[in-house]
């Protein structure tokens, strides 16, 4: 004979299985009834006008990005942390991620699920209140920490990369590379999972000869590349992204490196 609570430890699992699956389902449909959704004309006309990377994109390629944004906002939860944040924050954070990773429709950083806007710079102990001796200097940071990633940045420093001009500096594209450079296991400026094994070598002989250029003070890179492999393809791949003619005419090679890291040619003729 069947021991009853056996029995009934069974059923509440067969319901378990049963609820979870219903509310996966469910959770698939309203996704997919999200992304449905138009995009909204106030957010085209905002991405127009601040973002630079997507008004030089064409008809097809703004429309991905377009999805690619809605998906994004959907599936990740953006908070503002002791400040407001509103649809224009939410899109900078959503394009700071799909510009380095256009090249790559599907990505949708499974690894993250929070982003956090702080109100101002923080230090090592995510403090922004000012008191004597406190320094504000970090404007974004990734937890590295686990694989379940959280990007923090800060609102003012986010905003103003994205102002529909050519920047040398975008701290949400300079976060979300780390995070590509994450995905071989190690964030060390190597991005193993797009980059191919014959061009790592040629790869950390280029670092190594503009590093030499920015000791020097032969280089218009911002001397932060200096600090490790890491900080180095996250500087160079905000140039890349955000002021590209500039970034080519006075680094082609490097500039010929990030085309292949990122399988994008920014330049557009």
């Amino acid at each position: 004979m069947n021991n009853p609570i056996t029995l009934i430890i069974v059923a509440i699992s067969i319901i378990g299985i049963i609820l979870f699956i219903r509310s996966a389902k469910n959770k698939k449909k309203a996704l997919q009834e999200k992304l449905n959704e138009k995009f909204p004309i106030a957010w085209r006309n905002m991405l127009k006008k601040s973002v630079f990377f997507y008004a030089q994109l064409n008809e097809a390629d703004a429309s991905l990005f377009e999805k690619r944004v809605q998906l994004f906002i959907a599936t990740k939860q953006i908070e503002g942390i002791e400040t407001e944040i509103d649809d224009s924050i939410r899109l900078m954070v959503a394009c700071s991620a799909i510009i380095p990773t256009f090249a790559f429709p599907k990505y949708n950083y499974p690894y993250v699920h929070t982003i956090l806007i702080y109100p101002n710079s923080f230090d090592e102990k995510f403090q922004t209140e000012r008191f004597e001796g406190h320094k504000e200097i970090i404007t974004g940071m990734v937890d590295s920490r686990n694989q379940n990633g959280t990007v923090i940045l800060s609102k003012p420093d986010l905003v103003r990369a994205f102002d529909g001009l050519p920047h040398k500096e975008n701290v949400g594209i300079h976060e979300f590379v780390h995070l590509l450079d994450k995905e071989d296991g190690a964030i060390d400026g190597i991005p193993e999972a797009l980059l191919k094994h014959q061009f790592v070598g040629p790869w950390l002989h280029e670092i190594k000869n503009e590093i030499a250029r920015i000791e020097k003070g032969k280089s218009d890179i911002n001397p932060y590349a200096l600090t490790n492999n890491a900080e180095f393809l996250a500087v160079v791949s905000e140039y890349f992204f955000s002021n590209p003619e500039k970034f080519k005419n006075k680094h082609l090679e490097l500039y010929q490196f990030l085309s292949c890291i990122f399988n994008q040619d920014t330049v557009k003729n």
